[in-house]
C-alpha cells in the first residue's frame, strides 16, 4: 500500500524571510509534482520482457564482427558474458525507484533538514554507453508534523535512477522530483560530483576531470544550501 504523506499543519508554520525560491517555484502546501514532470520511471519500456538474452547476444557479435575483432578464446564467449553484466548494469529499469520512499517513520514534531551524504553511485553514459561514477548527496526538509522517511531509502533512490542509461543532470532531477511527488517536504536537493569515462577514454581525454550538478525544488535558505554543498564536499573520497 503506498504511503501517503502527512499534511503540512501550516498555521504553525513559520515563513523565514531569507527563503531562496528555485525556478519550480513552489510553496508549502503547493508542492505535489504534476505526474507529467518528465522522465517518469513508471514510463520507462519493459525492455527486459522484449529483448531476450539470445537477442543481446547476437547484438555484441555483430559489433564484434563490424569492428574485426576476434580473439579466440578470450572473446569467444563475450557476448553471453557481456549480455549478463548489462543486466546488472541496467537493474534500475526492472523498478520504480521513488518506490523506496513508501517506507517512513514517525519524527519529531519538527524534523528540520534530513541529508545524507557519501553515496556512492555507478551509472552508464546514454550517449556514449560509457560508464560514470561518483558521489551524491540528497537532501530534504520535512513540514512540521510530516512523517521521514527511512535513511536508506534515501541512497537507494539514487541507485535505482543510477542504474540506468542516463545523463548525470538527469539523475538529480528525478531523485528531487521523486521526494516531491512522494514526501511533499518543503524541499528537495540533490547534489552530485562524477568522473566520466567518456570523457577520459575518448574525446577530450581529460582524465581527472569532474562534473558537479545540482537539482533543487522547493524552497531553501541560502544557509542550508550551503550547508548541503559542505556535506557533499565533505563525503567524497579523499576529502579531508
Amino acid at each position: 500500500m503506498t504511503a501517503i504523506p502527512s499534511t503540512p499543519r501550516q498555521a504553525r508554520y513559520q515563513i523565514p524571510t531569507l527563503w531562496a525560491m528555485t525556478n519550480d517555484e513552489v510553496v508549502p502546501g503547493d508542492a505535489v509534482y504534476p505526474k507529467d514532470i518528465g522522465d517518469q520511471s513508471a514510463d520507462s519500456p519493459p525492455w527486459w520482457d522484449t529483448n531476450a538474452d539470445v537477442e543481446l547476444q547476437r547484438a555484441v557479435q555483430q559489433l564484434l564482427a563490424a569492428l574485426g575483432v576476434d580473439e579466440g578464446e578470450h572473446t569467444a564467449d563475450t557476448p553471453a558474458r557481456v549480455a549478463r553484466a548489462w543486466r546488472e548494469m541496467l537493474w534500475g529499469y526492472h523498478e520504480v525507484p521513488e518506490d523506496h520512499l513508501d517506507t517512513d517513520f514517525p519524527a519529531p514534531d519538527d524534523p528540520g533538514l534530513i541529508v545524507m551524504h557519501g553515496i556512492s553511485f555507478a551509472s552508464t553514459c546514454a550517449h556514449h554507453l560509457l560508464p560514470f561514477s561518483g558521489t551524491a548527496t540528497i537532501a530534504y526538509r520535512p513540514h512540521p508534523g510530516q512523517r521521514i522517511v527511512g535513511l536508506s531509502k534515501l541512497a537507494r533512490l539514487v541507485h535505482g535512477y543510477a542504474a540506468r542509461l542516463q545523463v548525470q543532470e538527469r539523475i538529480g532531477h528525478q531523485a528531487t522530483a521523486g521526494m516531491m511527488r512522494k514526501l511533499n517536504p518543503s524541499g528537495a536537493m540533490c547534489v552530485i560530483t562524477a568522473r566520466h569515462d567518456c570523457m577520459r577514454l575518448r574525446g577530450v581525454r581529460e582524465p581527472a576531470a569532474e562534473a558537479t550538478t545540482e537539482s533543487r525544488k522547493g524552497m531553501w535558505l541560502d544557509r542550508e544550501i550551503a550547508l548541503v554543498h559542505r556535506l557533499h564536499a565533505s563525503g567524497r573520497p579523499g576529502a579531508g
